[in-house]
């Protein structure tokens, strides 16, 4: 591990600050790790964490308990938000029993509730006087919001809300913290006054009582029992029977309800959103959220695979002379092929999601001065960037995984945890398949805006300009006098050839569905073309991502020579790669099928790219220590800084409860055992 750091062509402390965005932040942070760390007991690096301890589901939750304990203990005694998003683990916030309380609660009062209703609310929040849940999903209905069925009937003569389940399907089911930890919940329900279904809105509800923790007469509440991780947490379920709550729960901030019944809309600007839009603001957030969680994600299985290749030997080359000692695994080119191919993409997805945030902030300021001329083109946004970017992480994780071979699939490793936690956030706020579909909903809806006489949404006027010009030339066939390999392999030209992929695959999958939808309906044409129009879209979102990838290496260039020349490595390695194996299937092939590419040149990629391979070995090691994980916080016998695999697991191991004896003993003496079955006489 020591030759492997100082192999290093660049110092990763640099890329540290550059992954959380300054230096105060990054020593801030290491100081909040080490005092929860050490409130924890998880320093011993050679001690098996308690999670492995054989735990049940109640010793997981109560275990999960006393780690969300610490770290809000310790954000605010010392004032900081380090583990909002991301807990100790770097798992996403709601993982926790009390994330949901300070992610989807707190950020939809602050989006939705009056100044007065965030005067109230938020200062309990903050200071753990609440716990607070986000309940949306309910058994039949999650990211088709139009569709829940939870209702609260205004009744002016009591001047209260019932909240309500009218049929099974409405329960409200999975959300985060839910079952046994919240006090209170955000309840997405349709707002029914004098019989007349105003849509659905938010409420504030009480679901537990703060003497004795019991729920509410009116609330039925449960946990859904183990998951395949995150079982730390309580999701749960929730059935409301006729539970009355005050008007005031409403959160007003967008709409109201006034003592007489009268509902008012308190929209300040004729062309504002629908109000129906506007309740998505929780949705846009957390959804923003999870692509940065992501890539923390990705890159802690990474770390493990990259520090466990290290130092893991397994057999000689293939057609040495028999001389040769056992290689590093890493030393093969099918592992580091394997490994820098996926932290190109945890990368991809890490800068993809900090120049998302840039323009979410900017949204929420444009939105405070009730201009909303971005929001659909940011809603637009978070649900491709989420669909690419956990399905890439999702099949990363499993990646990592699989080349720690045998060991990477106990427990021990902690790659099956990580693993899980990845691959759930490919339902987590809308199920990817249906997120494809609203990107390209809203590209179709730009491509026929000139044609309507309308304007083009100023964040993609350019590329739809682009397709515009495909559309009215009958798209030409793509003509470069210059195949020279320098251009090829130049960053900010294959930026242009993801550009031109992305706009001709969206003029095909815009024509087929014109084209079907003259002879037949508009839900027929759009589920017969949805292939054609999921590859568009999954093009697109390759476009901004390598886009935010080519543009954060180059803006680094001047200051930062060694740190942005990896960083253009680690960006055309993503490029390049992403042609030849594509993640994502739909699309494979594209790029010569609209003559972006001669057949002939992709064999010249496939050199550039062990090219790339030989330049970024000596940096897999910098490349994952820059996400500066903890030891604890990687949970994982092979993934210690200090490369002690085989010590540690025997280690973690031995100290297994299930090897103190007592579990051979059950099972020899028991009823069904093994000393029955062995002395019955046989036939």
């Amino acid at each position: 591990m020591h030759r492997a750091r100082i192999s290093a062509t660049f110092d990763p402390m640099k890329l540290t600050v550059m992954i959380y965005d300054n230096e105060d932040t990054v020593v801030s942070r290491r100081a909040a790790f080490e005092r929860v760390e050490s409130d924890l007991g998880l320093l011993d690096n050679m001690k098996l964490p308690h999670v492995y301890s054989g735990l049940d589901r109640d010793g997981l939750y109560l275990e999960g308990v006393r780690r969300a304990r610490a770290i809000t203990n310790d954000m605010i005694t010392h004032g900081h938000n380090h583990f909002q998003w991301l807990n100790e683990r770097y798992q996403i916030g709601n993982t926790s029993p009390f994330g949901m309380n300070f992610l989807m609660f707190r950020r939809t009062i602050e989006l939705q509730g009056t100044p007065a209703q965030q005067r109230y609310w938020l200062p309990r929040i903050d200071q753990m006087k609440i716990n607070g849940a986000y309940a949306q999903t309910e058994l039949a209905h999650g990211t088709f919001v139009r569709g829940i069925e939870t209702t609260a009937t205004f009744d002016v003569n009591t001047d209260t809300f019932t909240i309500d389940s009218p049929t099974p399907t409405s329960i409200k089911y999975w959300p985060g913290g839910l079952g046994f930890s919240c006090s209170h919940a955000v309840v997405a329900a349709r707002l029914i006054i004098q019989g007349k279904d105003h849509g659905v809105h938010m409420f504030i509800v009480q679901i537990r009582s703060l003497q004795n923790f019991k729920p509410v007469n009116g609330v039925e509440l449960g946990d859904l029992g183990m998951k395949m991780a995150y079982n730390g947490t309580c999701n749960g379920y929730a059935r409301f029977n006729f539970l009355r709550v005050p008007r005031s729960s409403l959160l007003a901030g967008h709409a109201q309800v006034l003592r007489d019944g009268t509902y008012t809309s308190v929209q300040t600007q004729k062309d504002a959103p629908p109000l129906s839009k506007m309740v998505y603001s929780t949705m846009l957030d957390t959804r923003r959220n999870i692509v940065r969680c992501v890539a923390f994600g990705l890159s802690q299985g990474l770390t493990i695979a990259a520090r466990y290749s290290t130092v893991r030997e397994q057999g000689k080359p293939m057609f040495s002379n028999g001389k040769n000692e056992e290689a590093a695994i890493i030393a093969y080119k099918s592992q580091h092929y394997r490994l820098l191919t996926h932290i190109a993409q945890s990368y991809a997805i890490l800068f993809a999601a900090k120049d998302y945030d840039l323009k979410y902030a900017q949204l929420i300021r444009d939105q405070a001065n009730n201009n909303h001329s971005q929001l659909s083109f940011m809603h637009a946004l978070s649900t491709g960037l989420k669909a690419w970017a956990t399905t890439v992480a999702n099949t990363g994780a499993t990646e990592a995984r699989k080349m720690c071979g045998g060991h990477g699939f106990v427990a021990l490793s902690g790659l099956p945890e990580i693993e899980g936690t990845v691959s759930a956030t490919a339902t987590f706020e809308g199920e990817n398949y249906v997120l494809w579909q609203q990107l390209m909903a809203y590209l179709f809806k730009q491509v026929e805006a000139p044609c309507r006489g309308q304007e083009v949404d100023i964040e993609v006027k350019e590329f739809i300009e682009g397709v515009r010009a495909c559309l009215d030339a009958d798209m030409p066939a793509y003509s470069d006098p210059d195949h020279s390999q320098d251009k090829l392999f130049d960053d900010f030209y294959l930026l242009s050839i993801y550009e031109k992929r992305a706009q001709r695959l969206l003029v095909a999958a815009f024509k087929s569905y014109t084209t079907m939808r003259h002879s037949l309906s508009v839900a027929t044409a759009w589920n017969n073309c949805m292939i054609s129009t999921l590859s568009a879209g999954q093009a697109y979102i390759e476009y901004i991502v390598l886009r935010s990838f080519t543009e954060r290496a180059s803006s680094i260039a001047a200051r930062e020579s060694g740190l942005s020349l990896v960083l253009s490595r680690l960006s055309r390695l993503f490029a390049l790669t992403n042609i030849i194996t594509p993640v994502l299937s739909f699309s494979a092939g594209s790029f010569v099928e609209h003559g972006l590419f001669a057949p002939g040149q992709l064999d010249e990629m496939r050199v550039h790219i062990n090219e790339l391979l030989e330049q970024l070995l000596p940096d897999v090691i910098a490349l994952t220590d820059a996400w500066d994980f903890t030891d604890a916080s990687l949970c994982s016998a092979l993934g210690c800084k200090d490369g002690n695999v085989y010590e540690r697991l025997m280690s973690w191991t031995r100290q297994l409860p299930a090897n103190n004896g007592q579990t051979v003993e059950k099972a020899w003496r028991a009823p069904d055992g093994i000393e029955e079955f062995l002395r019955a006489s046989r036939l």
